[in-house]
């Protein structure tokens, strides 16, 4: 078996290089490639060089960012993917049900975890000038209040609190004033609403076992969707008891839907975020998504 390693240094990934090395050692594998990630290149050239080395198995240490990475290059290829997690939220390790508390046991699950195909986001945004970005996503994208709390966490504090560095900025938004915004799922006609945001997802379990996108899966074929709107500030309690409390049925504010494509417009620039990861002055987001094109180690819940 041929593994090649992409590793987010920023993770600090040494100890789980070493255990890949070792693992790969005893099981009789040639030693595995490794190549760390820069600001620069933060995954996708790695993903190609172990591509045209002949790698079997690419394993991720790092982020949700990372794996978004080398995800985008892997998908169709039918080359796997294992992922060590070692991020700030580690949102699709925790929707893959990896244990990234132990390395250890995650390095075991990427190397010998069970093969999975399961679907990738795609997302593409505009802005004024008519520039366009795009990114796949692993987890997903979103339009509004919530990437403008993205924004606003301090990088430092993101390091030291991981997950936790996004509750004050979250705090701070809650009250922001709804956006207006035209919302078109499937190529239908747009419908003009004001929202707190808009999100479109591949999974949709976040920490403390809050799901944002009920019933998501990562090989349904379907983007997940959710239009918050909460009337007033204290709207967000039942929105925070049905994700946390995983309450059956409707609450005012928050609308579900499922869709192959969802097109956002906006009347003024708003910050997008994509797997956490947030680009400012966009006046439009796309999503869409590819079924089952990228293969996947994971171990059953």
């Amino acid at each position: 078996m041929h593994v090649a390693v992409v590793a987010n240094p920023v993770g600090a990934p040494t100890r789980a290089v070493t255990l890949i090395q070792d693992a790969c050692r005893v099981r009789g594998w040639p030693p595995p490639t490794v190549r760390e990630t820069t600001v620069l290149e933060p995954g996708a050239r790695q993903a190609r060089a172990a591509l045209s080395e002949g790698a079997e198995l690419v394993v991720v240490c790092g982020g949700d960012g990372t794996v978004r990475e080398v995800a985008a290059v892997l998908a169709g290829t039918g080359v796997a993917l294992g992922v060590v997690p070692l991020g700030t939220a580690n949102l699709y390790a925790r929707n893959l049900h990896l244990p990234f508390r132990s390395v250890p046991r995650a390095v075991e699950i990427a190397l010998d975890g069970e093969s999975r195909d399961v679907d990738l986001g795609r997302a593409s945004w505009g802005r004024p000038d008519g520039t366009v970005g795009s990114s796949a996503f692993v987890v997903l994208a979103g339009i509004g209040h919530d990437a403008r709390t993205i924004e606003l966490v301090r990088p430092g504090l993101k390091q030291h609190a991981q997950w936790m560095a996004y509750f004050v900025p979250a705090i701070v938004t809650l009250g922001s004033p709804l956006l207006p915004m035209a919302i078109s799922r499937d190529g239908s006609p747009a419908e003009r609403r004001r929202v707190w945001c808009v999100l479109a997802g591949n999974v949709g379990r976040i920490p403390l076992g809050i799901e944002v996108l009920p019933g998501a899966r990562v090989d349904d074929g379907l983007l997940h969707l959710a239009v918050v709107a909460p009337p007033r500030v204290v709207g967000w309690v039942p929105i925070a008891l049905k994700g946390l409390l995983h309450w059956p049925g409707h609450v005012p504010g928050l609308d579900y839907s499922t869709a192959r494509s969802v097109r956002v417009e906006t009347d003024v620039p708003l910050t997008i975020h994509v797997d956490g990861d947030e680009h400012a002055g966009v006046v439009w987001l796309e999503g869409t998504v590819e079924p089952r094109v990228l293969r996947v180690h994971h171990q059953r819940p």
